[in-house]
């Protein structure tokens, strides 16, 4: 369920930064377009302005107004690039694995390449048109069992990545979880889950966001993969920089022991330092070209 189609971000509206109060809220939108024959998913790329952002709640009894948890999104997104990705050109490597994307005007082409058994390189390839390898410079197909697999592999590289730019997906149901502390700085809690209708076969996943308060960056993330054996994580943003144009960062990797039940307890978790470090997620030979 990592494969929607990407499509143009929009300009983001100028958001006046959430102030403390308690509330909570869900909210969700619905928008298709392209034509990639992908799988549906909550986490690919849509238009940032076709979702209202400047919306926000004023409380009865309390004088401080709170944004609305898909303008917190909103504002994260605008905060790490926004319209930067509209037009894009993204070379790195990932675990040795050597990755391109090229987002220009709602057209799209992302691929990894890899050898195959007998070193010969295979081009994964998802663009507009579908998904396919090439081998040699020649396009072949794929059965819909191998598509879906490298749909997966491919864009779930890309959805990590560069969060939090699928966070306004159609599918996407954001709440609000309040208020938290982590390593002295103060967050605003978003719980991220997936209408079934969209949400592809992993629509059950629950996902945590930890945003800067004032910073407006998206700092921690915490995953549960609703798969045959559930696995979370935990990940805290490493090594920070602007790019072209685009905020990029690594990530520490970590996880429980034993595993997380609620994933909505793994800033406690970090904090109490009882988390145990398993893997880097970092972006090696970085190359990010805005297109002309």
């Amino acid at each position: 369920g990592l494969g929607m189609v990407p499509s143009l971000l929009g300009a983001a509206s100028q958001i006046t930064p959430w102030q403390e109060c308690s509330n909570e809220s869900g909210t969700g939108y619905h928008r298709q377009e392209g034509t990639l024959r992908m799988k549906p998913s909550p986490r690919g790329w849509v238009a940032l302005g076709s979702v209202a952002v400047t919306c926000a709640l004023v409380l009865n009894g309390c004088n401080q107004t709170i944004d609305a948890p898909a303008t917190v999104v909103a504002e994260a997104i605008r905060t790490h690039g926004g319209r930067a990705f509209d037009r894009i050109h993204v070379r790195w490597s990932f675990r040795g694995v050597p990755f391109e994307i090229i987002r220009d005007n709602g057209r799209f082409r992302y691929q990894r390449t890899a050898p195959d058994s007998l070193g010969q390189a295979i081009v994964e390839v998802m663009g507009n048109e579908g998904s396919w390898i090439e081998v040699g410079g020649t396009r072949q197909e794929l059965d819909p069992q191998r598509r879906a697999r490298l749909e997966t592999a491919v864009n779930s590289v890309v959805y990590f990545g560069f969060l939090p730019f699928k966070l306004d997906d159609p599918p996407v149901l954001t709440t609000d979880l309040g208020s938290a502390m982590v390593a002295g700085q103060p967050y605003r809690k978003i719980l991220v889950t997936f209408r079934r209708e969209g949400g592809g076969p992993d629509w059950e996943d629950r996902h945590i966001f930890w945003f800067h308060e004032t910073n407006h960056t998206l700092d921690y993330l915490a995953y549960r993969e609703a798969a045959e054996v559930e696995t979370t994580r935990f990940r805290r943003a490493v090594n920070r920089r602007q790019v072209g144009g685009i905020l990029v960062q690594d990530y520490e990797n970590y996880t429980g022991d034993p595993d997380v039940e609620d994933v909505a307890t793994y800033d406690q978790l970090f904090e109490a330092g009882s988390l145990r470090l398993v893997s880097m997620v970092e972006f090696d030979d970085l190359e990010i070209t805005l297109l002309e």
